[in-house]
């Protein structure tokens, strides 16, 4: 498992967010009981898929690090509302709430590495791309496996009340690496 430091340190660098910023992330989640609390002493803390999953939506808005605690309580607890696809899935088939989903993603793109790095048109292939909207809070998974994409979709899509629409968008890269922290932590 990836020490604190180490997880800030692999989510600042695949997202291309300042590890300054992404500490001061932390120590908000931390503060607010969305992160696992650091051990005393000289002990290395285990962070887990879920404290992951809460720091990359955290800093995928490259927002203020204040607003990492509302970041966090308003997309993790989006449930999956409908998932589009070419072949019948279960719409729970990623987890039943976008963080869930989110830490699921985190654990399952390291372990089906070959796939999710394959080419295009290899046998068994796969991608996954993240997308996260606001101001009204929403979001997808967009998982494509031999060709065939299924779309999760989570939380009320924007209704289009306002014109102001923003989109972050991150790949099977981000959760490969983070992924890959959690699960093997890195060689000392």
């Amino acid at each position: 498992m990836a020490s604190q430091k180490e997880l800030i340190a692999v989510v600042a660098e695949s997202m291309g967010v300042a590890i300054e910023t992404v500490t001061v992330v932390d120590r908000y989640l931390a503060e607010a009981g969305l992160r696992t609390r650091a051990l005393r002493g000289r002990g290395v803390t285990p962070m887990g898929y879920g404290d992951a999953a809460n720091m990359i939506i955290a800093t995928a808005w490259d927002a203020n690090p204040a607003s990492a605690v509302h970041l966090v309580e308003a997309y993790r607890a989006l449930p999956v509302v409908r998932v589009k696809e070419t072949a019948l899935v279960d719409k729970h088939f990623l987890g039943q709430t976008f963080g869930e989903a989110l830490a699921n993603m985190l654990e399952a793109v390291p372990a089906d590495r070959a796939a999710f790095s394959s080419s295009d048109d290899a046998g068994g292939h796969m991608s996954a791309t993240v997308f996260m909207h606001g101001p009204t809070e929403w979001a997808e998974i967009v998982l494509v496996k031999d060709g065939k994409a299924h779309t999760f979709q989570y939380g009320g899509i924007s209704d289009g009340s306002t014109d102001l629409q923003r989109t972050v968008r991150f790949s099977q890269i981000t959760l490969g690496f983070v992924g890959s922290a959690v699960a093997d932590g890195f060689d000392k």
